[in-house]
């Protein structure tokens, strides 16, 4: 069924008039000239909450400056970080024996237990690394059992094929037919 245009309402067949150029243009000034009106009346009340007194003069009130004071201390002298590197190497390569007692030279309070309780720079002992793990050499693959020439063939005495396989075989395998036939049987019959 097909309506004609003469079925449709009044409202919706009427057709609007064309607007010309002037009246788009007078429109966008008219909004362009109120939105630059508004912004300008916002940025004044901005300009008054931020700074309300200009001409007030600045009252300085006794008490801690208003910003933080840095105090850097005298340059240190640089150090030869290449020296102290290479020297820590060289002290590194030799094998030492690590001992549990406390120096007693750097001054350093240990518990009996020979834990190190005072911390500083003078008394600083490394430790190695405490992921790295050694192992012995792996042991040797077992040996495996030799195997006779002739496969095994493993025959079961007793056991009847299950009820999917006696219902369905008529059936082509792989068939559709097949797969919804060991559906259904295997719904009602647990086997």
């Amino acid at each position: 069924m097909r309506a004609d245009r003469s079925d449709a309402p009044e409202y919706i067949t009427r057709v609007a008039p064309n607007r010309s150029v002037a009246g788009w243009l007078v429109a966008g000034l008219i909004g362009t000239a109120s939105t630059l009106g508004l912004l300008q009346i916002a940025g004044l009340a901005l300009q008054d909450t931020i700074a309300p007194n200009r001409t007030a003069p600045v009252v300085s009130q006794p008490g801690p400056a208003a910003g933080a004071h840095i105090a850097r201390p005298a340059s240190a002298p640089a150090k030869d970080w290449d020296s102290i590197v290479e020297a820590l190497a060289s002290t590194r390569a030799e094998p030492q024996a690590v001992t549990a007692q406390p120096r007693s030279s750097s001054g350093a309070v240990s518990s009996p237990s020979g834990k190190q309780t005072e911390f500083s720079d003078a008394n600083y002992q490394p430790r190695g690394a405490d992921n790295v793990l050694s192992f012995k050499a792996p042991p040797p693959p077992p040996l495996a059992a030799p195997r006779s020439s002739k496969a095994s063939e493993i025959v079961v005495v007793g056991q009847e094929p299950s009820m999917k396989d006696r219902a369905c075989w008529p059936f082509r395998e792989g068939s559709i037919e097949r797969r919804n036939c060991r559906t259904r049987v295997g719904l009602h019959y647990r086997d």
